[in-house]
């Protein structure tokens, strides 16, 4: 650890070194294991335009390193800019005419530009005089290919077999589960990934992977556990720590979810939307002080992050604070105009203040926004008819079929006729409501609480309770 300390340090003040001189115009000598740091370190920090300036200076000084084209032709080749990197590769050969590894570049470069036959022929030729050591990179340029002309069960075989080849594999590991996906072959990678992990306990990335294959099988429970082993496997893994408090959001276990953000924030903070994802945490428990501390933290490292703004609109919502909800959801629009459930905040702000016509211009924001959500729907129609407004509820409930279709909107109308004393449309309709979900049927109490006196409608409702 010590080790790794001073190398972390010793890079950090060759960056630092470098942008310095860089930016004044006078480099000087770099030599050639610094330049490969420095690319190294770019590339770590998702910094691909500085990693590029890197290899241009590192041309200048070593025109005949053929890594250093190599290198160039890898960046080019990450940003879509195929035929310069071909380019590049080709003036790589010219100097190491038998590097495994331009060829593998080539066939990549010509799978992407979809010419599969070329890409082919040079890695059956390549296979011909190729190393063991060469097998894993083969296989993955392979993946290209066929993941070029859509045959992602070829796909996912070729990706397979490198995996096992070489479990520890960077990009081995993140494309299997990319072909796993195309592929739909859940089953086979979680089997895949459970043969790897008994061989090697500590593959973090293993266990990653296993975990999306649990999630796309519907085994949550599993899946959060294969997600969690992978970032205590590898405390530094990101990825792992924020993929397994989302499976924990998608089970409600908000205290689950809550403890994993709190570590990943502190490991990795602070970071604003790590802290938004802890305010939702508290939000959902109802400790609302403490989620609105969290807030305000964010919003101070990042004023401009529009969920901030609206879950503090929640926050003050659920509190009853109605005009500071107000400003927090308009904040929130100012910075996204485009979410629907931002409007619908405000539009029921707006509500419990008995401003209606501004409610009414929300809800209608909403719905255009987000038209295929019967939530919204639910919603305007609801507001009106609180208002006693039962024709213009039904038209709004009208226009919604043209973009969506749902149980709830089917209550709305069994609600509406109940009031318009159409008992017998009321009861068509809340039969169709109950067969396509029954557990939607408690909004016919929070609407019309006399309908619990009703005998024929609970009746309804405890049949088809005995039905389901």
């Amino acid at each position: 650890m010590e080790h790794k300390t001073k190398r972390d340090a010793a890079l950090i003040n060759l960056v630092s070194d470098f942008e310095t001189k860089f930016e004044q115009g006078n480099l000087g000598y770099i030599d050639e294991k610094a330049f490969f740091q420095l690319i190294e370190y770019y590339e770590e920090e998702y910094l691909p335009e500085k990693a590029m300036e890197v290899v241009d200076l590192a041309l200048e000084q070593f025109k005949y390193r053929s890594d250093f084209y190599i290198i160039k032709a890898r960046l080019l080749l990450y940003e879509g800019q195929y035929d310069d990197s071909l380019y590049f590769l080709e003036k790589a050969s010219q100097i190491a005419p038998y590097e495994s590894e331009i060829t593998i570049l080539k066939a990549r470069a010509l799978a992407l530009k979809k010419d599969v036959d070329g890409a082919m022929a040079l890695l059956e030729e390549l296979k011909s005089w190729a190393g063991k050591s060469e097998a894993t990179e083969i296989l993955i340029a392979e993946s290209f290919i066929y993941e070029s002309v859509k045959d992602y069960d070829k796909m996912y075989d070729c990706l397979a077999r490198a995996a096992l080849q070489d479990p520890s594999h960077t990009e081995a590991m993140e494309r299997i589960w990319i072909s796993a996906e195309l592929s739909r072959r859940y089953e086979d990678s979680v089997n895949l990934h459970l043969s790897i992990i008994d061989k090697d306990p500590y593959n973090y990335q293993a266990w990653y992977n296993l975990g999306h294959g649990y999630h796309c099988i519907l085994e949550y429970e599993k899946a959060i556990e294969a997600l969690e082993y992978s970032f205590i496997v590898n405390p530094d893994f990101e990825s792992g720590y924020l993929d397994c408090a989302d499976t924990c959001l998608q089970l409600r276990d908000y205290s689950k979810a809550l403890d994993i953000y709190i570590e990943a924030n502190a490991r990795f903070g602070p970071n604003a939307e790590l802290m938004v994802n802890i305010a939702n945490c508290y939000l959902n428990l109802k400790n609302i002080s403490l989620a609105k501390e969290w807030l305000l933290k964010s919003i101070k490292i990042e004023n401009y992050n529009d969920e901030s703004y609206f879950l503090l609109g929640e926050a003050y919502a659920q509190e009853g604070i109605w005009y500071n909800a107000i400003n927090a959801y308009h904040k929130a629009i100012e910075l996204d105009n485009r979410r629907e459930e931002y409007y619908l905040g405000l539009a029921k702000s707006y509500l419990a203040v008995e401003e209606y016509n501004k409610a009414t211009i929300n809800f209608q924001m909403a719905i255009q926004t987000g038209p295929e959500d019967t939530k919204y729907w639910k919603e305007y129609a609801c507001f009106m008819i609180k208002l006693g407004l039962l024709d213009e509820a039904l038209l709004i409930l009208d226009e919604a079929e043209d973009y969506t279709y749902g149980a709830d909107l089917l209550y709305c109308r069994a609600i509406i006729h109940f009031f318009q004393k159409e008992r017998t449309e009321c009861l068509a309709m809340l039969e169709e409501a109950l067969v396509e979900h029954y557990e939607g049927h408690t909004i016919l109490f929070d609407m019309a609480p006399e309908l619990r006196l009703d005998k024929e409608i609970n009746g309804m409702i405890k049949y088809y309770k005995e039905e389901f």
